[in-house]
């Protein structure tokens, strides 16, 4: 009892919910009793102690109390803070600044970031709760740091002591003349661009009661944890007044960045943005009418504690809206010199949040169709890391992006937990590939070939590698749904007998179609960093050719799933969680094919110039068939 006792020394880096279990929580109706449980991270600043806990709200008891022996919580603001201070003090960094010749008044202005410094197996990790500071100059309190980097100078604080314990100085480039900065005064905005309006004068298609959010045949619950940041419960679908479970919870958990570059003030950045520096949660954005959300919007506030037991509010923090998404199905058709369109147009709802995690800036964006399928994007902003290099730097680990300022090459690792329940928990995974089918009496002319679906029944099978030569992607189904002859509706003996054929091909072995050679396993001390794409964690490292290619300085977009279509096609993209959702039929015209399989009517009614925007109305046609002469029959695409 007495390791229970309050502490001056006591904050807290994490309070969120213990979560129920799943019985409990899909047998629960308004008015049963729940218990409310809250999972606590405690850390001593004092002495450096932490501790898991869990306490039972009702009865305000402790129902665990778990030190945590050799593991200790990601670093608190106040931490960041104190660091700072520490090495701002310290003699030895003052005396590296002096050196490159900055006066006290430069001095004052240096912008200093504590970064977690990983373990190398030094004293600094072993032995101390440590942060390692790196140093930016600057002209004034608002101006852009990143864009000048001091470099080759690092500050070792121990978080415990409140000192730093040690500080590299080696000789290195001076840092860049100019900061880029990048406000609206520096920077001028584009003045050709006339105003654009996004309104639905009739309000959202959407309700949100409580954290119950429902649209069209979607049903959800949206929530904002402290440290994975925007979570979605309970995803399910209305099939034809079935209600069918899709996905129990869906968030990102984790998100890697390492960096390959091995100078001074670079080597040790491998940051684990969501565990390690801070949460997601408690680092997302207060969101703002036409900056970050544009239309009609409906706003979730996000609660957080602060590292001292109380609580916050993020206004804003989640934003839920609706956006038109273009043409759902189309077809033309001739009927005498007369081409013959029909059109559906569609829309998507997005649940968005924004955090920001130093230089980078991330918007997390769940969004869902009418058809059936949901996706998650993942957009990278902000600003990316920079080191000081000379104009003739021969490093290949660096791209130079302005005078004297590169940004060192480093990639994004995205680490989602999708708890999939689609029709219930008895769920499995499969990994298709496209596959050549043998030839013989089926496939005389040797063109054949098929999607191949092999279940992945162990933690060991989930160790797949992306294949884009095989248009390889993962599928969820359930095992109650499965067909006897297999996903891909052929033979057992032809998809086994094609899954021998590729992989005589992927091993470098006579074969047709598949000619790609996944490079073997690097040795784990090369410090290569894995891409398996993972249905579960794993320590083997591939080579730097196995990886998904990034560009540091490219484009702020990293689209995590592929192009979205309603058209038939082999695969989804490895991140799309495809739940097999059957669309209503019709109702289409008697003249209008009907669209293919997936595709989806979506109730838009087009704008006229007398009816204003557009709006909702079961009477009126949908997108009303349109003829327009046409004296080239064959000039139709």
């Amino acid at each position: 009892a007495a390791a229970h006792e309050p502490r001056d020394g006591w904050r807290f880096p994490l309070v969120a919910l213990d979560e129920p279990a799943k019985d409990v929580v899909r047998g629960f109706s308004d008015g049963d009793p729940i218990a409310r449980r809250a999972l606590l991270m405690l850390l001593d600043v004092a002495s450096g102690e932490a501790v898991e806990c869990v306490v039972d709200l009702g009865s305000e008891s402790v129902a665990r109390w778990t030190p945590l022996e050799g593991h200790q919580p990601f670093p608190l603001m106040e931490e960041f803070g104190r660091a700072q201070e520490a090495v701002r003090n310290d003699p030895r960094w003052l005396a590296a600044m002096k050196s490159r010749g900055y006066s006290d008044e430069q001095i004052e202005l240096i912008q200093i970031d504590p970064w977690p410094g990983g373990n190398f197996g030094t004293a600094w990790e072993n032995e101390h709760r440590a942060l390692k500071a790196i140093s930016y100059l600057r002209d004034s309190e608002e101006s852009n740091g990143y864009g000048r980097p001091i470099e080759h100078v690092m500050a070792v604080v121990d978080l415990v002591e409140n000192q730093v314990i040690d500080v590299v100085d080696e000789p290195g480039p001076p840092a860049p003349e100019t900061a880029l900065d990048y406000r609206y005064n520096d920077i001028a905005p584009r003045e050709d661009l006339k105003a654009l309006d996004i309104v639905q004068p009739d309000g959202v298609s959407f309700t949100l009661d409580g954290h119950l959010l429902s649209w069209q045949k979607w049903q959800m619950r949206v929530s904002m944890h402290p440290r994975e940041g925007l979570v979605l419960h309970q995803i399910a679908y209305n099939d034809d007044g079935e209600l069918r479970p899709i996905c129990y919870r869906a968030s990102m958990t984790e998100m890697v960045v390492p960096y390959g570059d091995p100078s001074p003030t670079q080597y040790f950045k491998n940051a684990f943005d969501s565990g390690e520096v801070g949460g997601l949660g408690r680092l997302t954005n207060s969101l703002e009418l036409g900056c970050d959300c544009l239309g009609e919007i409906v706003y979730m506030d996000g609660h957080v504690t602060n590292e001292f037991g109380g609580s916050r509010t993020i206004k804003n923090a989640v934003c839920i809206h609706e956006e038109d998404f273009g043409i759902n199905w189309k077809h033309t058709r001739v009927e005498g010199d007369v081409p013959v369109s029909e059109v559906r147009r569609t829309r998507r709802l997005v649940v968005s949040a924004i955090a920001t995690v130093g230089n980078y800036d991330y918007g997390f964006y769940w969004m869902f169709y009418p058809d059936g399928s949901w996706e998650q994007e993942v957009k990278a902003t902000g600003i990316v890391q920079t080191i000081a290099a000379d104009p003739d730097d021969p490093q290949i680990t660096r791209h130079m992006i302005a005078p004297g300022l590169a940004a060192p090459i480093h990639q994004h690792f995205l680490c989602f937990r999708m708890d999939m329940e689609i029709d219930g928990g008895t769920n499995t995974v499969y990994e298709v590939d496209t596959v050549p089918l043998p030839a013989g009496p089926d496939n005389p002319h040797n063109n054949a070939f098929t999607a191949v679906a092999k279940p992945m029944l162990s933690e060991s099978d989930g160790e797949g590698v992306v294949n884009s030569a095989s248009a390889r992607h993962w599928r969820y189904r359930c095992r109650m749904r499965a067909t006897s002859r297999g996903e891909t509706g052929v033979s057992r003996a032809w998809a086994k007998a094609a899954t021998r054929r590729a992989r005589r091909s992927r091993r470098g072995r006579p074969g047709t179609l598949h000619r790609h050679t996944p490079p073997p396993p690097a040795n784990p001390a090369d410090g290569a960093h894995g891409i398996k794409h993972g249905w579960r964690g794993s320590d083997e490292s591939r080579t730097a050719s196995d990886r998904v290619p990034h560009s540091p300085g490219g484009s702020p977009t990293g689209r995590l799933a592929a192009p979205r279509g309603n058209a038939p096609r082999l695969g989804y993209g490895p991140h799309v969680a495809r739940t097999d959702i059957r669309p209503p039929a019709g109702p289409f015209p008697p003249e209008a094919s009907p669209p293919a399989p997936g595709a989806h009517v979506a109730p838009t009614r087009p704008r006229s110039p007398a009816s204003g925007p557009p709006r909702a109305d079961a009477s009126r046609p949908l997108c009303p068939r349109t003829a327009t002469p046409h004296t080239d029959p064959a000039g139709i695409g």
